[in-house]
């Protein structure tokens, strides 16, 4: 069964390798540990004690972006994505969230269909916004919560 913990600073060497292997385009040591402090929701997922999968969030008043969902490579296709997007939602509107908000890049379709299910629906497109092997790749925007008018 996964254990949910909250991560601190400390947390990032270990974080760093599930990162390495689970993106081709990973974040650094140093974006890793910037992505710590008072607004931001960093919760990892623990099986036979052995980080398997984290997400990094922040919140704002009544808003809250999902930055990473990271799930180690030989742990995936298991539902712990899912698991920890519920765990990521559940903690945020427990904190008063009403909004949320991320970015997935076009060819990421499984990630996607997760979102979707969870009840995110795209709201727009950020050309050119990550890197890819071809020069950048365009990223969704996503959005649930209350209507956007």
């Amino acid at each position: 069964m996964l254990e949910f913990r909250v991560l601190s600073v400390l947390d990032v060497p270990v974080m760093l390798p599930l990162e390495q292997d689970a993106h081709a385009y990973p974040w650094s040591d140093s974006v890793l540990s910037a992505s710590f402090g008072e607004r931001y929701q960093n919760v990892g997922a623990w099986w036979q004690g052995q980080l398997v999968g984290f997400y990094v969030a922040d919140a704002l008043l009544d808003e809250s972006t999902l930055h990473n969902l990271c799930v180690a490579p030989e742990y995936q296709g298991r539902g712990w994505g899912r698991a920890l997007l519920a765990h990521y939602l559940q903690q945020t509107a427990l904190a008063g969230c009403r909004c949320w908000w991320l970015e997935v890049r076009r060819s990421n379709i499984r990630a996607q269909q997760l979102y979707l299910q969870q009840g995110y629906q795209q709201v727009g497109i950020r050309k050119g916004y990550y890197r890819a092997a071809t020069g950048s790749e365009d990223a969704l925007v996503m959005h649930r919560g209350e209507r956007l008018d």
